[in-house]
């Protein structure tokens, strides 16, 4: 069973993912869309370089403590229903999730880092390519969210309201995603519509499930006829 201390943990890493996205997203300042001139992605880029860098390793933390905590919240599912895979399948998307996080935070430290001397062209292409893969990054959230809404209201380890929440975000993520085929306007990859709303709808969830997780309000675990104190 998990410790009540392993519980708490993975429900404080799921807060730190939360704070460390969140300043990841917002901290460089409103970036350009990848429809706007080579000339201001590339202004952008030479403005904002110590605060981009600064936050592709936010970016990277976070990636390693999403699966931290879907690992906890997967091993408490888990505990409650051992009859199906879906901790599995939320385990295994957090880990899809979090490299893909790891991967695109590493190419956007590289976009920004050698931006003196290089051809817009270039910068260019590689600000579109960190544009696509975050809203990649959507479709690929769809599965951890969707397992772990459907494990909520399965085991009743959260209030089912929970549970509706992140099948709420698992569809918005997923909706999200789609924005790679607009190549302008509002929905085009990368823009705040398709990718900033999928992260604030979720790291609503996290930070929900998290607190739920650091304050052990979750239910009795049952063995045969005793009852195994909730974790």
């Amino acid at each position: 069973m998990t410790e009540r201390h392993e519980l708490r943990w993975g429900g404080l890493a799921g807060l730190a993912f939360v704070v460390l996205a969140l300043l990841g997203r917002f901290l460089p300042g409103n970036p350009p869309t990848v429809d706007e001139s080579a000339t201001a992605i590339t202004a952008w880029l030479t403005d904002n370089r110590a605060m981009i860098l600064t936050s592709a390793l936010m970016w990277a933390a976070a990636a390693g403590l999403v699966i931290w905590f879907a690992s906890a919240f997967a091993e408490a599912m888990r505990e409650r229903d051992e009859r199906t895979d879906v901790h599995l399948a939320l385990l295994a998307g957090s880990v899809l999730v979090g490299g893909a996080i790891f991967v695109n935070a590493a190419l956007t430290a590289a976009t920004a880092y050698g931006i003196d001397g290089r051809d817009a062209g270039l910068t260019t292409m590689l600000y579109e390519a960190t544009a696509v893969m975050t809203t990649m990054i959507g479709f690929a959230a769809t599965l951890p969210l969707a397992a772990a809404g459907i494990g909520v209201l399965r085991t009743r380890m959260m209030p089912n309201w929970l549970g509706y929440l992140a099948l709420l975000a698992a569809v918005v993520s997923f909706a999200g995603a789609f924005g790679v085929f607009a190549t302008s306007g509002a929905w085009v990859a990368g823009g705040f519509l398709m990718t900033g709303i999928p992260l604030l709808v979720s790291a609503v969830w996290i930070a929900c499930a998290g607190g739920y997780m650091i304050r052990e309000h979750l239910p009795e675990v049952t063995a045969g006829e005793g009852v195994v104190p909730q974790i």
